[in-house]
């Protein structure tokens, strides 16, 4: 019985506490305007935050640095697909390649070359022959009218010469087209293998443009970094079987495919070696871009990629930063260079930018 009234009276005291807790009143959330959440407001391509939050204590503000440099834009691999030896015959026959695909191709190249120029020898000869043979039926015809009009000829010899001129026209255009055929193919050959030398990086009308003892470099460009690639820049290449000499060159063509496999662009510059160091197949770190230029670099921290875009948060007023997309470099040490985008002048936010990521998907959403 004592057992029995032990166990009542915990139970009373545990109603009266639950119907206790049930009427009192939560205690008032924070919401003052120094929480982070509610200090930290994105617009349409704007970031606002409250100068005094918590959150503007966590991030760090930096200047855009700008200064003259030499160092390359983006680093890349390549490898040496052809080079022209010395020496005093054609060039064609001097070329030496980095596969025998490649020697194959561009040998039937260089023949088709010849063969486009015979089919448009043999166009040229047929219309002129086309021409002399009508022109010679069609005299016939008119001297043969002028005799039946006087009545010394018969109609019917004039019948025969002007059907030998209809048929001497329709034999001359049927040669003038087989002759058109034959060039229009020769041509379509030429232009399939020099799409073929292009998927493969080397582009053969450069190839008649470049001086002895020259190397052709193919440099392997990211996809998404082709925007760092245009002809005419600078580019060194270290290669690993001549360490310690740089090569110097410059782009010349830019591949218009892309590596269907490693999704990158190929970009050709030419190489001078006149020691001959270099081979075909030989592999080469390759910087690309080294021509002196303005560089402005900020914080690795201050670039959010975003999708397939880099954005940086760029002060415009009080506790305002707009959402700012930017072309980026490689990253060097703590810092990546601009390309493109950034005002020289610029502060932008560093370390802790990434805390601001949701902030700016939101704000790119809408620009």
């Amino acid at each position: 019985m004592t057992h029995l009234g032990s166990w009542l009276v915990t139970g009373i005291v545990l109603a009266v506490l639950v119907i206790y807790l049930a009427r009192s009143k939560p205690p008032a959330l924070d919401r003052s305007p120094s929480n982070a959440l509610d200090a930290v407001r994105a617009g349409p391509g704007y970031i606002h935050i409250a100068a005094s939050s918590p959150m503007a204590a966590k991030l760090t503000m930096r200047e855009v640095k700008s200064e003259r440099s030499r160092a390359p834009l983006l680093e890349v691999t390549g490898s040496v697909v052809a080079r022209l030896e010395q020496g005093r015959g054609p060039s064609e026959m001097r070329w030496q390649f980095a596969s025998s695909e490649l020697l194959g191709a561009y040998a039937e190249w260089s023949k088709s070359g010849h063969e486009i120029s015979f089919a448009a020898q043999q166009l040229d000869t047929t219309r002129r022959l086309d021409g002399a043979k009508v022109e010679a039926q069609t005299k016939v015809v008119e001297r043969l009218s002028k005799l039946v009009q006087a009545g010394s000829d018969s109609p019917k010899d004039l019948a025969v010469e002007e059907t030998a001129l209809v048929q001497t026209r329709l034999e001359g255009q049927k040669s003038v087209h087989e002759a058109e055929i034959a060039l229009r193919t020769a041509e379509r050959s030429r232009a399939a293998l020099a799409r073929q030398l292009e998927q493969a990086g080397l582009d053969p009308e450069l190839l008649a443009t470049i001086a002895n003892r020259s190397a052709v470099l193919v440099a392997e460009v990211p996809e998404s970094k082709a925007e760092c690639a245009r002809e005419g820049q600078a580019i060194t290449a270290s290669f690993y079987g001549v360490p310690g000499v740089p090569f110097i060159g410059h782009v010349r063509r830019i591949s218009p495919t892309v590596s269907k496999e490693q999704r990158t662009l190929r970009v050709l510059a030419v190489l001078e070696d006149r020691d001959a160091r270099l081979r075909p197949g030989m592999f080469a770190d390759v910087g690309l871009g080294t021509d002196e230029r303005t560089a402005l670099r900020v914080p690795a921290d201050a670039v959010l990629h975003v999708g397939r875009a880099d954005y940086v948060l760029v002060a415009s007023g009080a506790d305002l930063w707009k959402v700012t997309p930017v072309v980026v470099g490689d990253q060097r040490d703590s810092e990546i260079e601009v390309l493109d985008g950034l005002p020289a002048d610029a502060r932008v936010i560093g370390a802790g930018a990434i805390l601001l990521k949701p902030f700016v998907v939101e704000a790119a959403r809408n620009p």
